[in-house]
């Protein structure tokens, strides 16, 4: 048996005495460096990832101890088929070691009465003199941790060059309740609409805690779970995908969410390199109130044209629900099915959200030709807490240049008025062609407009309609 001596030390980063062997904390992504300073919501996972600058043979372990191993788990990736099962020592998982670690890299799960985790290798010692020079410094080991019960659990970490019985450190996190209270690994208004609907309720008590709304475990849902709740509001805040949106969309012909303008016109047209500022409306009956949403406006072309997706009053992006409106639950930025889109999110305090404005943002045109900006749907709930499917309405933008537009209109309308002429007396078109070429080599403005060739062509059809 393995003996765990408790020295808590909590921070991200935890190399050995030697320095060529550390472990690295991540986000449950993989990817982002874990905050020390963070909390871990019950459910959710980190990920450990043992890290070496050198190609010597090594082994080690991660494992927790006595009553810690009920509050969180460890877990090794990719268990081998074809390995012995009555083996302890056989039993690799070979998905939790990366190719840094070598051929010879072993993942070997451990259990007694005490402890449980991990032993990991390189230089697999079968017979404690074997060699090979696949071991290289990088990324060598990979363990998950999960969190499954409120409370302080502890890690530790071994390097068994420097100790077999005792931890080189003991790594100890906070698991606090959870905000994502439908376990779809994120917390939005789906959360927010069960932990509202447990809203002044006083009989909570374990293990439901009023579907987890009761989060300080006091026995009522209050303020005080409602700023716990805040926190993590629209938690995590990188790493999910978005969900396709449903080909089955169930839409309520009773409300309706469109992008209009300061008039109301969802067909308008703007000068390139104009902008302006757009609306999400709202309309709806009074039997479908809605009091949350949270939505997003996408661009069917990028490259025609831009949208501010920041604050106010750093940027345009604003939250207009009324009446109400409670800050807390305010969101604009990157669209999350498309960055250069914006998410928009708000809610009252529980009361309906009167029609008109939603929400507003600018909008710039960058390009000729049409633009439709659509909206996508995440989230909607009335004031009974159900989830609700408006009609979305987008808008369509025609992009044109209105100084070439003049111009051409000016040619054109001087052409009709020579040819109307013509019908009432005989013109004489070389004096008409010279004054052409003279304005051309006196009109800037019609040089930049016009190329030469262009401009020639011109010519040639006044001559030819002589």
């Amino acid at each position: 048996m393995k003996k765990l001596v408790l020295l808590i030390l909590v921070f991200v980063m935890v190399p050995t005495a030697l320095g060529q062997v550390w472990l690295q904390v991540y986000e449950a992504d993989g990817v982002t460096p874990f905050d020390c300073n963070s909390n871990v919501m019950v459910g959710d996972k980190l990920v450990f990832v043992v890290i070496s600058d050198s190609n010597d043979l090594w082994s080690g372990g991660l494992f927790v101890v006595g009553q810690d191993r009920l509050l969180c788990t460890l877990v090794g990736r990719g268990l081998d088929p074809g390995l012995d099962p009555n083996d302890p020592k056989s039993r690799d998982y070979s998905g939790s070691h990366y190719a840094d670690a070598g051929d010879f890299g072993r993942v070997n799960e451990w259990k007694d009465s005490d402890m449980w985790g991990y032993d990991l290798y390189t230089f697999y010692p079968i017979d404690g003199y074997s060699k090979d020079n696949s071991t290289v410094p990088g990324n060598w080991f990979v363990i998950d941790y999960y969190a499954d019960e409120v409370g302080d659990c502890s890690v530790g970490f071994y390097d068994y060059d420097i100790s077999f019985f005792e931890p080189n450190y003991l790594i100890t996190f906070s698991n606090i309740p959870t905000r994502d209270l439908n376990s779809d690994e994120v917390v939005d208004f789906r959360d927010f609409a069960i932990f509202s609907a447990q809203w002044s309720d006083n009989e909570c008590s374990g293990p439901d805690w009023c579907a987890g709304a009761d989060i300080d475990r006091d026995g009522d849902v209050d303020y005080s779970d409602l700023g716990l709740f805040v926190e993590y509001w629209l938690w995590p805040d990188s790493g999910n995908e978005p969900n396709e949106p449903d080909p089955n969309y169930p839409e309520d012909p009773n409300i309706t969410y469109s992008i209009v303008d300061a008039n109301g016109l969802s067909e308008i047209t703007i000068d390139i390199n104009d902008s302006v500022t757009l609306y999400v409306d709202i309309a709806s009956s009074s039997d479908n109130n809605v009091w949350a949403f949270d939505i997003e406006v996408n661009i069917s072309d990028p490259n025609l044209g831009s949208i501010d997706n920041t604050e106010y009053p750093d940027g345009t992006a604003q939250i207009l629900a009324e009446p109400n409106k409670d800050p807390s639950w305010d969101y604009w930025g990157p669209g999350l099915w498309q960055e250069e889109g914006i998410r928009l999110s708000g809610a009252t305090n529980g009361c309906a959200i009167g029609d008109g404005h939603l929400a507003s943002f600018v909008f710039t045109s960058e390009g000729p030709g049409d633009v439709t900006l659509e909206l996508i749907h995440s989230a909607s709930f009335n004031t009974d807490h159900e989830e609700v499917f408006p009609r979305l309405e987008g808008i369509v933008i025609h992009q044109v240049d209105s100084q070439m537009m003049g111009v051409g209109s000016e040619m054109l309308v001087a052409e009709e008025t020579m040819q109307s002429e013509t019908t009432q007396e005989d013109v004489d078109i070389d004096e008409l062609v010279s004054w052409l070429e003279e304005l051309w080599s006196k009109d800037q403005e019609i040089r930049k407009t016009y190329s030469r060739a262009e401009w020639n062509e011109f010519i040639d059809s006044v001559e030819d309609s002589n």
